[in-house]
């Protein structure tokens, strides 16, 4: 009997692994380096999702979820899972996008310590437009923006629309598009919805709405409300 109560906790030591293992066998998410605070913060948003949406995964055909060149301008970031919102119907996506970061300990001047390497997630919001606005960037507005306008003047502005153009700062390559594409609708969902931390981009048809904030359920339910809302439009 005490030969098997010393073999009852190796048992169990095995067996834990595949308990994981199991756990995350359907999760569409790489949670290779990932704490088991930023997983529990996936789990909860992922579930969260599928109560709020239609929730599909995308199979190899759908070559649109990778077509956005954001990727290739930030180092260190890649795509760890992408889930489809109100699929089939909507043509919009979140894509959760990980981060790579280093800590380092001990040694002096940063040398000769310990260096644990962390990832963490941020989720972007993707969708098909189904008008070109050419290319188009919009956050909000800052004092430094508007001091910077008086003296070299490049933003985009909606002089018919007072409340857009005071929050938010535009600027594009083609003016005239993106002002017919960036109609009432578009803006007034921009206004209702737009958090500070949001920035957009938008090259031709496909848009990106950008967050630095950490993954958590009401965040990303809430971006893909706005995303959702988008791909709507006419």
């Amino acid at each position: 009997m005490k030969q098997a109560g010393k073999l009852f906790p190796q048992v169990i030591a095995n067996l834990i692994p595949q308990i994981i293992i199991i756990k995350l066998k359907n999760f569409p998410f790489d949670t290779v380096s990932l704490d088991a605070d930023e997983i529990q913060a996936l789990e909860d948003t992922y579930k969260e999702l599928k109560r709020k949406f239609s929730i599909g995964l995308p199979n190899e055909s759908e070559q649109h979820i990778n077509k956005f060149e954001i990727f290739n301008n930030i180092p260190g970031a890649k795509l760890g899972g992408t889930l489809l919102i109100n699929y089939p119907s909507a043509n919009c996506y979140l894509n959760f996008v990980k981060f790579s970061y280093q800590n380092s300990m001990g040694g002096r001047g940063g040398k000769g310590g310990q260096v644990t390497q962390y990832d963490k997630y941020q989720v972007w919001a993707f969708a098909d437009l189904k008008s070109d606005f050419g290319r188009v960037l919009i956050r909000r507005e800052t004092f430094t923006d508007r001091v910077l306008e008086i003296f070299h003047p490049v933003e985009l502005k909606f002089n018919d629309d007072r409340i857009f153009s005071s929050h938010f700062y535009v600027v594009a390559n083609d003016n005239e598009k993106a002002k017919a594409a960036m109609t009432s609708a578009f803006r007034n969902i921009l206004v209702e919805m737009m958090y500070k931390d949001f920035v957009v981009e938008i090259i031709n048809t496909v848009i990106v709405i950008r967050t630095i904030q950490p993954v958590t359920p009401d965040h990303t339910v809430h971006l893909a409300e706005f995303v959702n809302k988008l791909s709507q439009l006419t």
